[in-house]
């Protein structure tokens, strides 16, 4: 099991991260609208996609990252594009300066979704890297 991780995992890692700067880009690029469809059309698809060419073993590692991507990124992104769009500036306007509206604003409105978006991009990578080793 050991080595199936040490084998696996790194590419598997970088498909991950490759994808994830792909989707943060296309955050700030497309109207969100068309980013939550794309997402929810991508939310399911793609882990179950990773899961089975790794079961098969005959896609490359960076391609099963690249699946997961969407999944792990979706609650994040969800919690981005429903928040109200004066926020920050209400709270510049408040003489709230960067720390505070950190610790008051940013940290507890993401702080739950970054955890899940964490948590289940651990559990498909390993569950990619476990399946795919022969």
């Amino acid at each position: 099991m050991a080595l199936a991780l040490r084998l696996n995992l790194p590419s598997i890692l970088t498909g991950l991260l490759g994808a994830c700067a792909l989707i943060a880009l296309l955050i700030r690029v497309l109207p969100a609208p068309v980013l939550r469809r794309l997402g929810l059309i991508l939310l399911l698809p793609g882990p179950g996609l990773a899961l089975a060419l790794a079961s098969l073993h005959s896609a490359p590692g960076w391609l099963e990252g690249l699946l997961i991507a969407p999944a792990a990124v979706f609650p994040t992104g969800a919690t981005l594009l429903t928040l109200p769009p004066g926020t920050t500036r209400a709270a510049i306007g408040l003489g709230a300066d960067l720390p505070t509206r950190l610790r008051l604003i940013w940290f507890p409105l993401l702080l739950p979704s970054v955890f899940l978006s964490f948590l289940l991009a651990t559990a498909f990578c390993i569950a990619c890297a476990l399946l795919d080793h022969p």
